[in-house]
């Protein structure tokens, strides 16, 4: 068998793919035989380069995050000072129509205990140490007051994608935990949850919501 020469292009083509299914179908009703059979290959070439379904939307993850410039270099977030540039990142994270749009395309990964694992991993490892270190910046010009940083960004980024961006079953239950987390992170000297961060975590909501329900 011929080999393929160029295997990013065979890699990019299953991550396109695989969006697109699971926009479509939403990620719980894809199966790696759909997949397959929208790409025309063969299962084992798609598991030549992916171990799983989970594997692939972890790369796709992955791949969104490194198109954004700023998760290299943090010092090019706009922002007067660590707490503008907090506040100014998550409005982007929950502004963003590429994000949104992979969120929307994993809408219900409470259902899976894989992704789930996959997203707290994420949050620790890759999420976590870029809110330290603007905390840690915040801290240094005086705009935050955070006693443990990298605690501190853990915990938040857990909570954040975990507790209330997962496991939330209505919008009333969504404001409560918003309401919470923003006195939680004012208590660690962490005060992001002004008005417009507030607005754009609601809307945020209400569009992810609005897929569901259609889908449904």
């Amino acid at each position: 068998m011929a080999r393929n020469k160029h295997p990013e292009e065979t890699v990019q083509k299953i991550l396109d793919v695989s969006m697109a299914l699971f926009l479509e179908k939403g990620y719980e009703h894809t199966t790696i035989q759909d997949i397959v059979d929208a790409l025309g290959m063969s299962k084992g070439a798609v598991y030549h380069h992916f171990k799983s379904k989970e594997d692939i939307y972890d790369r796709i993850s992955d791949t969104y995050y490194e198109r954004l410039g700023w998760t290299k270099d943090l010092t090019s977030l706009p922002g007067e000072n660590g707490l503008e540039k907090v506040r100014n990142l998550l409005r982007f994270l929950l502004t963003d129509q590429e994000k949104l749009t992979l969120d929307r395309a994993c809408a219900t990964i409470s259902l899976n205990p894989k992704l789930v694992t996959l997203t707290l991993e994420s949050s620790i490892r890759d999420a976590a140490p870029l809110l330290e270190q603007l905390i840690r910046e915040g801290n240094a010009d005086g705009s935050l007051h955070v006693a443990q940083p990298r605690e501190t960004a853990e915990a938040f980024m857990i909570l954040m994608n975990m507790w209330v961006g997962i496991f939330t079953s209505s919008k009333e239950d969504f404001q409560a935990k918003l309401t919470f987390f923003q006195d939680f992170c004012a208590r660690q000297g962490l005060p992001i949850f002004n008005p417009q961060v507030c607005d754009a975590a609601l809307t945020y909501y209400d569009r992810i919501t609005a897929v569901q329900s259609l889908s449904g």
